[in-house]
């Protein structure tokens, strides 16, 4: 039985993740020791549903659909910047999220609730929407990093808006290079608005 690695996710247009990039170059070069997410990767997990049977695709396929026609369009700003869990320890530099908050943690709660139907367990964190920059190896410095990534943040305002229209059934191939991410099915969001 073929297993895949798989994660539900809203992925960002280009030009948002072309602002990103060009933020992770002014950050490198920092002396960080820090794994950097490529560009072409930068998305918003939804869920991670790890390693999966093949077999079990067209299910997880069919109960996305069911949330995505719960669901309408709705918008986010990329701005801000940070790190996980605290400045003392930090594990993750990210990139915040705002705007229609609100309906994307609702997006969030119905993947969760209809992957739970498919036997996936729920996140126990409590949903931080977040773009992931960078997994910290050894927090050196990182408190002048973090002081340069938020006068930089700060500067541009913010990264950019999305209108989110749909959510992705993504799968990672993890190489020696590093994670190579495919798209395995789409699902527009075809909710009414909320009145």
């Amino acid at each position: 039985m073929r297993q895949m690695r798989l994660f539900i996710a809203v992925n960002l247009p280009v030009e948002i993740k072309r602002s990103l990039g060009s933020f992770i170059q002014v950050l490198r070069r920092f002396p960080l020791d820090a794994r950097w997410v490529p560009e072409e990767n930068l998305h918003l997990t939804l869920q991670f549903l790890g390693d999966t049977p093949e077999e079990q695709v067209p299910a997880i396929v069919q109960g996305l659909n069911l949330v995505a026609g719960e669901v309408a369009p709705f918008k986010l700003v990329i701005s801000g910047v940070g790190v996980f869990p605290s400045v003392e320890r930090p594990r993750v530099l990210w990139v915040g999220v705002s705007g229609e908050t609100t309906a994307l943690a609702d997006l969030h709660r119905r993947v969760q609730r209809e992957m739970g139907l498919l036997g996936f367990a729920a996140e126990q964190r409590k949903f931080s929407p977040h773009l992931t920059l960078a997994r910290i190896r050894s927090p050196w410095d990182i408190r002048s990093l973090l002081q340069k990534a938020e006068e930089y943040a700060e500067g541009v305002k913010n990264f950019g808006e999305i209108k989110v229209v749909s959510i992705e059934l993504m799968q990672s191939e993890l190489r020696p290079a590093g994670a190579k991410y495919y798209v395995l099915a789409s699902m527009p969001l075809s909710g009414l608005p909320a009145v």
